[in-house]
């Protein structure tokens, strides 16, 4: 509180004018007190350590709130100092104060021509930051630095000058459900597009992603390594502490419906063009037909969502909740409300149905007896909890070219289908009633999450720690 007070002040003092003055004359021992006064800070840890400062690993997190809980797990780490912005406007100023361009891919910077305008943009930029990150590296020890992914063009200078100073770079890659072939070849040309990008390691959550890794030639197979999912950890040892392959119930707890939320312009329904990705594919003609749009998206969104709300006020007695992601709420939200609009119902009146954007997705599948989804991870999670998944497959959207995109097509065995609203609605009350799993069913489930999350026992921490440290040690003894 009380830095964030000095932070606005100093800003009061200090208009944008300034700042942009101070970085694009090169002030950068200036900006670089700056930023270790007010904004990089250390991510607070539980637990209080017996091992000073001075003897642990500082990993520098960039990008920080793209990690989605890694942070907070790696924090807790006791030989672990993880440093961060929590603020990635801090890392965009120092970028964007030099570009003529509003918006630039990473791709487009990395391969501009020199004598183009992003060209000379960039070497603007690595004068300010070979300045800026010599003066961080005299105020601050950092041993590494973390990033999510290659995409955010505010992360390259970051990450290309720690590398030039000897200072390792870890990506702990997050997208790695690349089931199908079509996201599989799809990372393999994303891949490939950045090979050369300053990465010193690479973690993946499986062996497919690695695959991807090595048939692009983005890395060898010394560069990458397979650990997991951190955020699974806590999530597996709350399962394990339920009885079989369910959870225990507390009898005061009301039964819950949860829809992971899905638009009618959802991928899997179609696209008025490819993806930037299935245009890198090698085969992307196998890929066509994710260009027309599926004529029912519409009827089966709006279906779902009525169904859903006829359900809430059928059962007062259970919640139903529709998860929402952030950008969800933003893209979305109008389309939902059109929705709630035309259905005539007021829904402030029905207690039990209600949106969540900001809780924690774990707390609401534990607190879940039916879960209703398409393509997300939560889909492996509810069902590695125990939970009944019902994957809302209206007007035969199975039979569908574009189902070959989702994920979970060959094992649909695993779940529930419905192929309709009635359906679906006949499955939610059966299932609330008799939420029992078959253990033959539970045993595919873990291999399925397995396979794609490398980790039953939840131990991800463990394989981190170790490739983090290993990375580490193995640069400075290079150095």
């Amino acid at each position: 509180m009380i830095n964030n007070k000095i932070i606005r002040k100093l800003l009061f003092f200090l208009p944008k004018k300034i700042m942009f003055c101070l970085i694009k004359n090169n002030f950068t021992f200036i900006m670089a007190l700056f930023y270790k006064v007010f904004i990089i800070k250390r991510k607070k840890s539980k637990y209080r350590s017996t091992i000073r400062d001075a003897d642990k690993i500082t990993i520098l997190a960039l990008n920080g709130s793209r990690f989605r809980g890694d942070l907070e797990c790696l924090s807790q780490v006791n030989n672990f100092r993880i440093l961060t912005m929590n603020n990635n406007m801090w890392q965009t100023l120092l970028v964007y104060c030099f570009m003529t361009k509003r918006k630039i891919f990473v791709y487009e910077y990395i391969k501009a021509e020199n004598d183009s305008d992003i060209g000379r943009c960039r070497d603007k930029i690595n004068i300010f930051f070979d300045g800026f990150i010599s003066a961080l590296l005299k105020l601050i020890r950092i041993d590494c630095v973390i990033t999510v992914n290659f995409r955010y063009v505010e992360d390259y200078p970051w990450v290309k000058h720690f590398e030039g100073k000897g200072i390792p770079h870890i990506c702990l890659f997050r997208e790695g459900l690349c089931v199908v072939d079509r996201y599989f070849d799809g990372l393999v040309g994303y891949n490939r597009r950045f090979k050369g990008y300053p990465v010193t390691h690479t973690i993946v959550h499986n062996m497919r992603c690695k695959d991807a890794f090595l048939k692009s030639g983005f890395a060898t197979g010394a560069q990458v390594s397979i650990c997991g999912a951190l955020r699974m950890d806590n999530f597996l040892k709350r399962i394990k502490s339920g009885n079989g392959n369910t959870l225990i119930n507390n009898k005061n707890r009301r039964k819950q419906v949860m829809l992971v939320y899905f638009p009618s312009t959802f991928y899997l329904f179609g696209k008025d063009k490819l993806s930037a990705n299935d245009k890198l594919s090698d085969n992307a003609h196998k890929y066509r037909y994710a260009i027309d749009k599926w004529p029912k998206r519409i009827d089966l969104y709006n279906d779902l969502h009525m169904s859903l709300i006829h359900l809430a006020g059928k059962f007062p007695e259970v919640d139903f909740v529709i998860k929402f992601k952030r950008e969800d709420v933003v893209n979305a939200w109008d389309e939902y409300k059109k929705i709630v609009n035309e259905s005539g119902i007021d829904l402030s009146k029905l207690e039990n149905y209600r949106i969540e954007d900001d809780v924690d997705a774990h707390d609401l599948i534990m607190n879940s007896d039916v879960v209703i989804a398409l393509q997300s991870t939560m889909v492996l999670e509810a069902a590695i909890a125990g939970k009944s998944v019902i994957f809302p497959l209206f007007y035969n959207y199975r039979e569908t070219m574009l189902s070959h995109s989702l994920h979970w097509r060959d094992h649909l065995d695993l779940f529930d289908v419905a192929e309709s609203a009635d359906e679906m609605e006949s499955l939610v009350v059966e299932r609330l009633r008799d939420p029992e799993i078959d253990e033959k069913i539970m045993e595919d489930r873990r291999r399925l999450f397995e396979e794609y999350f490398s980790d039953i026992e939840g131990v991800a921490l463990k394989r981190y720690v170790e490739t983090i440290k290993n990375v580490v040690t193995s640069e400075k003894c290079q150095n």
